[in-house]
């Protein structure tokens, strides 16, 4: 079984057996991709892959991407071209503000489906995670979580999952995967990819799920 992890609108969120809260906690997040010739027949590229997931455990001032919203930089990086920097260093610097408390990545994941791990740990003053990982290739499409709450009435959630679907950056005005480069001028916001490629009868189609479940360490002799 391949691994990658990541991506969603908030959409079903099951909270499963909240624990006590403590100083600081550590979790895993994991998303299981199942974006596929079968469940995305149209245009399906033959080298389908994710790249590796970024992210960052933060406060609620602090946000990775939004509907609406202009990408940043490092987003449009990511959601073009898979790079993770300069992400990586919008993160690092929301942490040495205090907005954000780690930074986690990963490897990519070539060939879906599969699942991509990493693990973070967090504290109370930041009880959300986003993150993000590039749909490849594509214009500028990724997936993603923004501001999962990892809190639930003043208690760390043991597990929560949530249903992932593609977003659109607003940077590249591709229509299809392999389209050649075309930076959209003026650029466009964040916004679920509104082209047919995600889309069915039945409404919006996801790309996979992503479930964050705390770790808990065992206690020595």
């Amino acid at each position: 079984m391949k691994t990658f992890a990541l991506a969603a609108a908030g959409a079903a969120m099951l909270f499963a057996g909240a624990a006590q809260s403590a100083d600081q906690v550590e979790y895993q997040i994991a998303f299981q991709s199942s974006w596929t010739a079968q469940s995305h027949p149209l245009d399906y590229p033959s080298n389908a892959h994710h790249s590796g997931i970024v992210g960052t455990a933060h406060n609620h001032g602090y946000s990775l991407f939004a509907d609406a919203a202009t990408a940043t930089p490092g987003l449009e990086a990511l959601a073009e071209r898979g790079a993770h920097s300069p992400l990586d260093a919008e993160i690092n610097q929301a942490i040495a503000k205090g907005a954000a408390i780690a930074l986690f990545e990963s490897g990519p994941l070539f060939g879906p489906p599969g699942t991509l791990t990493a693990t973070f740990t967090t504290d109370d003053a930041h009880p959300f995670v986003s993150a993000v990982a590039m749909i490849a290739p594509s214009p500028d499409w990724f997936t993603g979580i923004d501001n999962l709450p990892l809190k639930h009435d003043d208690e760390w959630v043991e597990t929560v999952t949530v249903t992932l679907f593609a977003w659109d950056a607003g940077t590249d005005s591709g229509t299809t995967y392999a389209d050649a480069d075309a930076d959209t001028m003026p650029r466009q916001n964040v916004r679920l990819v509104a082209g047919q490629h995600f889309f069915d009868d039945g409404g919006l189609k996801p790309v996979g799920t992503a479930t964050v479940t705390r770790l808990h360490k065992q206690a020595s002799n």
